[in-house]
């Protein structure tokens, strides 16, 4: 088997961002270069070259690589891509992938075959896979929106997770809760797993034991939130108020208010991550946390922009966007 740009970082202990700018021409440290320069030789390292020349003409094309076109935030963010890239001159082509498979050579030629010029990843699960490291390999450059991989050196776009979450529980306990619950994404995701710090940190600074802070972990689908849900509302003691974490959990919260007889606020405060008209058209209209999909979506356009321009002066960036709290009136004070 070849060597490839992990068999480098392992020999050299230098970073995957430092061994890719080397391969992409630009200007690295005189030691580095020349601690890469020998490993090369040493493991017998061959750039995919093949891939570059199908890239060498110029396609003016990007795509956005999807695990889902159903995706209530996928689907709200491309349109806002394409847009910004369409101003630059930019196609931009969605396509499908399944995120399950470890080898993505499938993928990979695909996205060789329209000559893509760039791409931006959206779902954490693509680390476990090779494609990555073909990517980083033929010198295409890949941002990822909404996660910060790692085990991966890529630039990354996401929101504020941890500060909106802070945010959004402060109002809670401001409003007199101290029993919160919250319905979280996969453990394992650091989206996810900002939102419950940023929860975490606004509890203790205001003194909210852990047993009052109800954390259910679960998979980003409405299945899964009403069983965490429903979980919840069957405690002998429930929360006075519960935090959604994404779009599909509150739906699922909504969903089940009749089965307990419940009446926002009134026995129940609730409000979430993510907005959409109908939060604000039922009675009573949702309190929310609002990803600024639009910024979200120029920014990783711009980043994408700059990498395929040739500039990696300050490659990896993580860029945060931050999201907007919108007060409505689905929380009561217990204060």
């Amino acid at each position: 088997m070849s060597a490839t740009i992990k068999d480098i970082v392992k020999d050299t202990g230098l970073s995957p961002a430092t061994i890719s700018k080397y391969l992409n021409g630009k200007k690295i440290a005189p030691e580095n270069k020349m601690a890469i320069e020998a490993s090369i030789k040493k493991l017998g390292y061959i750039p995919n070259r093949s891939a570059q020349r199908l890239r060498s003409k110029k396609s003016n094309t990007i795509t956005i690589l999807l695990p889902s076109f159903s995706d209530y935030f996928w689907g709200s963010i491309t349109t806002y891509i394409e847009e910004y890239m369409q101003k630059h001159n930019y196609s931009t082509i969605v396509m499908a992938y399944n995120p399950s498979k470890t080898d993505q050579s499938e993928t990979y030629q695909q996205l060789l075959s329209i000559q893509t010029e760039g791409c931006i990843m959206v779902d954490e699960n693509i680390e476990k896979s090779n494609l990555i490291q073909l990517m980083q390999e033929a010198n295409i450059p890949c941002i990822f929106l909404d996660q910060i991989l790692k085990t991966c050196t890529l630039d990354s776009v996401t929101s504020n997770n941890y500060e909106s979450a802070y945010e959004m529980t402060l109002y809670l306990i401001q409003h007199g809760h101290k029993r919160i619950g919250v319905i979280g994404g996969p453990a394992d995701s650091y989206t996810a797993m900002e939102r419950i710090r940023g929860f975490r940190q606004a509890c203790l600074e205001h003194g909210i034991s852990e047993d009052h802070q109800i954390v259910y972990n679960g998979t980003y689908n409405a299945q899964s939130g009403l069983q965490l849900f429903q979980k919840m509302m069957e405690l002998p003691e429930r929360p006075t108020a519960v935090f959604s974490l994404n779009y599909y959990y509150i739906m699922a919260c909504i969903q089940l208010l009749h089965k307990y007889d419940l009446r926002i606020p009134d026995d129940l405060s609730l409000v979430t991550f993510d907005d959409d008209e109908i939060f604000s058209a039922i009675h009573p209209p949702i309190t929310v946390m609002l990803q600024d999909f639009p910024a979200l979506g120029k920014e990783a356009g711009r980043l994408l922009l700059k990498r395929m321009r040739g500039d990696w002066e300050d490659f990896p960036q993580v860029s945060y966007v931050k999201a907007q709290f919108i007060e409505r009136d689905s929380v009561k004070d217990i204060s």
